[in-house]
């Protein structure tokens, strides 16, 4: 198998991670704040990411200057978009007006990335990621409500834009990088601004590690609800914040922004499976069509001339 055919395969494993991520979030909310959930879920993938990368000998120092890069890549996701994405939805009230919206950005990365990195855009791609937002309209509004407010819109469109940027800056890393080294430098950037932002919105709640104390005080991890929320936490960490993010920056190294930003299309498309799967929950039938219609645009999307050789990261 190639190194571009292993990219599709782990940006789609990817976004399967992600569409159940919301799953594992819910349990998660149910005992811990939503800072105090990103803070642990990081903090855990950071030294996940630490060991791996120290195991495998593949932890470059960046340069001054390739520090930029992290820590706008850290600024753009998780932290702006976290905020961005709690206020769209609180103002919203809506996960259908919210899953439309940040279907923009898929959209428009291949416009940004041209503009931007002057990546390629070809008329499949555009054509493709079109198809997609289709299939999300379908899947979002077809016999459900849909809540505008334009204060959360707004916020909903700068998070769509900042994951854009934010794959941008995974493109702009230089080669010598491996996928988890990136992603170690961008968790621990992100940290920077999480820390101090978790312990000003979290002063005057109980302290994680006072739940869980208490937790193991009451009978054991394994048997109560904080212990189900921090198995989530785990989960959340060692396959969205870790698995997830490695494959998605190797994708973007290989097929570029555009292409790796339009399988984000399927998290809309797969949430419902995962929902089916995890609880029995059936699916109408605006779900399945609108998937059908988001994996043929996906489909779309990717299609192009054969290169000769594989996309080189730009430096």
């Amino acid at each position: 198998m190639s190194g571009k055919q292993r990219a599709y395969v782990g940006v789609v494993f990817a976004e399967i991670f992600w569409a159940a991520s919301f799953l594992f979030t819910n349990e998660a909310l149910k005992v811990f704040t939503p800072v105090s959930v990103v803070v642990m879920r990081i903090t855990a993938a950071t030294l996940l990411l630490l060991v791996f990368c120290a195991c495998r000998r593949e932890l470059e120092i960046p340069t001054w200057k390739e520090i930029g890069l992290f820590v706008l890549a850290g600024i753009f996701q998780p932290f702006v978009y976290f905020i961005l994405e709690a206020y769209g939805l609180k103002y919203t009230n809506s996960p259908n007006t919210a899953s439309l919206i940040l279907a923009l950005g898929p959209l428009l990365s291949p416009f940004i990335a041209w503009l931007l990195i002057r990546e390629r855009i070809t008329i499949n791609t555009v054509v493709g990621l079109a198809v997609c937002t289709v299939g999300i309209i379908i899947i979002v509004t077809v016999g459900q409500e849909l809540k505008i407010n334009a204060i959360g819109v707004a916020f909903l469109a700068m998070a769509a834009l900042t994951t854009i940027f934010y794959t941008i800056c995974l493109r702009k890393v230089h080669q010598r990088f491996k996928p988890a080294t990136i992603v170690f430098w961008v968790d621990v950037t992100s940290l920077v601004f999480f820390l101090p932002t978790w312990a000003i919105m979290d002063r005057e709640k109980p302290s994680v590690i006072g739940q869980t104390i208490d937790a193991i005080q009451a009978g054991g991890l394994t048997t109560t609800e904080e212990g189900r929320a921090i198995g989530a936490i785990v989960v959340l960490a060692v396959f969205c914040s870790v698995v997830s993010y490695i494959c998605f920056c190797n994708a973007v190294r290989y097929i570029g922004v555009a292409k790796a930003n339009a399988f984000s299309n399927l998290i809309p498309a797969l949430t419902p499976i995962c929902v089916w799967v995890f609880t029995g929950e059936m699916m109408e039938w605006n779900k399945y069509m609108g998937i059908m219609v988001v994996i043929g645009g996906l489909y779309l999307a990717q299609r192009g001339k054969k290169e000769k050789s594989e996309a080189k990261n730009i430096t």
